[in-house]
């Protein structure tokens, strides 16, 4: 068996995608994914009649649902917790206040309601307060997360520091949703991150959260 790997995958070759038609289909996808779905299901009832395959009326739409991602914060708030156990507490990352857990979140940098990805670099420790109540769904303007630019890092490093594991498995996420080589830093991921909050800021039209307005207690 032929395993999908990106030396397997590059065989096939590369398909490049104009950077308007790209942005269009992501602002339309709500209307283009449904017109997509039912003309493929068009197509393999067509084959199907031709093969002589009884096909029951919606199995096949039923196939090309479209699966959710998962909100799963649950690696994230491990780190968090065996950072608490060894003395050194995550730290707000947007009001670089020290956290207990009782207090902690864990907050989609970018949010879920815009651009639901829970990769290890898009999830940060906050404070509940901050998150939930100032926050909450909204994009961080590109300023806020410039000043949250040396907690994020922290943070970063913290979860490289738990586990090679989560190495690994940061850098894959990294590299397969920012622009950023193999070799990358931790402050080429954080440009790449400012990248990728543009990119959603402007395909998306989220509201922005321009930062902190009132102390944590």
């Amino acid at each position: 068996m032929t395993l999908t790997t990106p030396d397997v995958l590059s065989a096939w070759g590369y398909l490049s995608v104009p950077g308007p038609l790209w942005r269009t289909l992501l602002r339309l996808g709500a209307w283009v994914e449904p017109v997509l779905v039912a003309e493929w299901a068009r197509l393999i009832r067509g084959y199907a009649v031709r093969m002589g395959r009884a096909c029951s009326p919606g199995e096949i739409e039923a196939q090309l649902v479209w699966q959710e991602p998962a909100r799963d914060t649950a690696l994230a708030r491990l780190v968090a917790a065996r950072l608490a156990e060894a003395g050194t507490p995550p730290i707000c990352v947007w009001s670089n206040m020290p956290l207990r857990l009782d207090t902690l979140d864990i907050d989609h940098g970018l949010p879920w309601s815009a651009w639901p990805c829970g990769d290890l670099w898009n999830l940060f420790p906050a404070s509940r307060r901050v998150n939930q109540h100032e926050k909450r769904d909204r994009l961080p303007s590109a300023a806020a997360l410039a000043r949250a630019r040396e907690p994020i890092l922290t943070w970063w490093h913290a979860v490289g520091d738990a586990d090679a594991a989560l190495t690994d498995r940061f850098w894959a996420e990294a590299r397969a949703a920012l622009p950023v080589a193999a070799d990358s830093s931790y402050e080429a991921a954080f440009s790449g991150l400012e990248w990728r909050r543009l990119r959603v800021s402007q395909d998306q039209q989220p509201p922005e959260w321009q930062g902190r307005t009132a102390a944590v207690p």
